[in-house]
């Protein structure tokens, strides 16, 4: 079986695409130009440069596969425009390429974000509306909804994650960072986590079992996480102490809107993720995960997070 994977320079695609290959997939690895192979050299697959922006680049993509396992996404774009065009635009326009030309089964990474937080006593599931709080959740909500317009026409099946964290992971680093440097800020509520391998595993147990096209699923390590356990996690682990900030949010929302004009590449902190960060729980609770798709966590912050801090010091990222 042949597999297109996007956005597979990345965290999650390059995990994805070396799991993939391990299971005995032909795998076309989907990527840009401009983007850095750093993590799939080695790797036995075929590159395909292509953008979502590109109808005719994406048709060329999709010829020929038999699932397409879509995790390119941006989640530190500068403007509400660039979120849209790219996350949504971007994810209806391979979905109807794709559907197009035969394409058997599609998995779209989603994120939490779609649905928005719940209060501290209630969870995550498939029964909730989705009531984004953030432009990027607004975004990802809108590329759900179209790509499940193809659900008759191929097997459409969407994973909502909280959290993807492993070695790799950039978007985490910021908070790895500030723990080494003895800090931990207590912000925001409750939330769920996933470690990249078993985000990966899920995908591809999505794309192989024969669940009803058009079916969500909300994927995690099973726990429920605050800034305090995380906290706990790194003393745990380093065998070192660290201070305790609690950061109210609106002194969040201000540092957030500085960090992120100062970085004017744009940065995963920034104001809408603060809106994100703040809601009361994103803690998701999902048995269909196990009873459809067969999936059980292997990891969960304890042993993830040691595997990862490992890798980020022998990066030298820390």
């Amino acid at each position: 079986m042949k597999v297109l994977v996007t956005g597979a320079s990345g965290f999650i695609g390059s995990h994805l695409c070396a799991y993939l290959i391990a299971q005995g997939y032909q795998v076309r690895a989907m990527v840009r130009k401009t983007s850095s192979r750093q993590w799939l050299e080695g790797l036995e697959l075929e590159l395909v440069y292509a953008d979502l922006s590109d109808e005719g680049s994406l048709a060329q993509a999709v010829e020929g596969v038999d699932g397409v396992m879509h995790t390119a996404a941006v989640v530190r774009a500068g403007s509400r425009d660039e979120l849209r065009r790219i996350n949504y635009e971007g994810s209806e326009r391979l979905a109807r390429v794709s559907a197009a030309a035969g394409v058997k089964s599609f998995v779209l990474f989603s994120s939490v974000a779609a649905v928005g937080p719940v209060r501290a006593t209630e969870r995550l599931d498939g029964s909730r509306t989705p009531s984004p709080v953030s432009d990027y959740g607004r975004a990802k909500l809108a590329a759900e909804k179209a790509v499940l317009e193809f659900r008759d026409r191929m097997k459409v099946v969407i994973l909502r994650l909280p959290a993807v964290y492993g070695p790799r992971d950039r978007d985490g680093l910021m908070l790895w960072q500030t723990l080494n440097r003895g800090w931990a800020p207590l912000i925001g509520g409750l939330f769920s986590l996933v470690f990249v391998s078993d985000a990966v595993r899920a995908a591809v147990l999505a794309l192989e079992k024969p669940v009803p096209s058009g079916a969500i699923y909300f994927i995690s390590d099973g726990n429920c996480y605050n800034y305090e356990a995380v906290a706990r996690e790194w003393e745990r682990i380093t065998g070192r102490r660290v201070r305790r900030i609690k950061v109210p949010f609106l002194a969040g929302l201000i540092f957030a809107r500085i960090y992120s004009w100062l970085k004017r590449e744009g940065t995963i902190f920034n104001p809408d993720k603060i809106r994100e960060l703040y809601g009361e729980c994103w803690v998701c609770a999902d048995p269909r995960a196990k009873e459809d798709l067969g999936f059980e966590p292997e990891f969960d912050l304890c042993r993830g997070g040691e595997i990862t801090l490992r890798w980020y010091k022998e990066q030298g990222w820390i």
